[in-house]
């Protein structure tokens, strides 16, 4: 008889769940499936939106409230809903792009904002996965930006590096969050606000224990969730930095990571 060790699992999207080319493998869908058919309940935490995420999602059955926004928002893709939403003061968003041009002229800065990316620089670099995934956007002036979820900045690692440097220089790091997604995302979020706190308020929204709960992420982004999760994992590709702050490391990305952390933690 199938008995799960955790009830519940929080999966990272890219380099997690999935693949380097960017599709789930027929592995980690049915270790997901066997999951929640023994009585699991699975969800994604990811800094996509819920648009950008949904292409990938229809042979996974979430059943939990999904992170997006690398914690800014709760979405329920069952009833197509935010449950939960933070946001970037627009004084602080104005500053932040206007600091990061200063540094880095053509970072691509991108406004993220209920699924459709606003570009704030027409003459920057181009985020290769707009165009490689398709994913909607528009070209936005300074003025006429919306509500911004998380403002994401694209571009070379170091230069990236500097701008964030400018930034905690001018604010004394007060009022924002940042995080690293990827080598070249550099992710400005609303103070406190993680995927690990994203987690958390989904516990007590939904009931969830705690103690009943595995998460899995590869990046630095991923850390504050791991980390408040009962069981929390890695992939073999994740950094180390990652890998110390998680209580298992498991196959890499390219390996079926998520189906490895199931079947070799998470059901008997």
């Amino acid at each position: 008889m199938t008995r799960l060790l955790k009830q519940n699992l929080f999966s990272d999207m890219d380099d997690t769940l999935l693949t380097g080319d960017k599709k789930i493998s027929v592995e980690n869908i049915a270790a997901i499936r066997r999951f929640t058919e023994a009585g699991g309940h699975f969800s994604i935490a990811t800094g996509r939106s819920e648009v950008i995420a949904a292409p990938f999602l229809s042979d996974l059955p979430l059943s939990m409230p999904a992170i997006v926004y690398n914690g800014a928002a709760v979405y329920d893709f069952d009833q197509q809903r935010f449950l939960y939403q933070a946001e970037l003061p627009r004084d602080t968003v104005l500053r932040f792009v206007k600091e990061a041009f200063c540094v880095y002229p053509e970072v691509c800065a991108e406004v993220y904002t209920n699924g459709i990316i606003q570009l704030l620089n027409p003459s920057g670099v181009m985020d290769h996965y707009i165009p490689n995934e398709n994913q909607p956007f528009e070209y936005q002036t300074l003025d006429g930006f919306g509500l911004c979820m998380k403002l994401l900045f694209y571009g070379e690692n170091e230069k990236l590096k500097m701008v964030e440097k400018r930034l905690y220089e001018v604010t004394n790091g007060r009022g924002f969050q940042s995080t690293f997604s990827a080598p070249y995302y550099l992710e400005i979020l609303p103070e406190n606000v993680s995927k690990g706190s994203a987690l958390s308020w989904i516990f007590e929204y939904c009931g969830i224990d705690p103690d009943q709960t595995a998460a899995i992420g590869d990046f630095y982004n991923d850390i504050a969730m791991i980390e408040l999760a009962s069981l929390g994992a890695a992939p073999a590709n994740a950094p180390q930095d990652v890998k110390a702050s998680a209580d298992v490391v498991v196959a890499d990305n390219n390996h079926a990571a998520v189906a490895d952390l199931i079947t070799r933690y998470l059901m008997r």
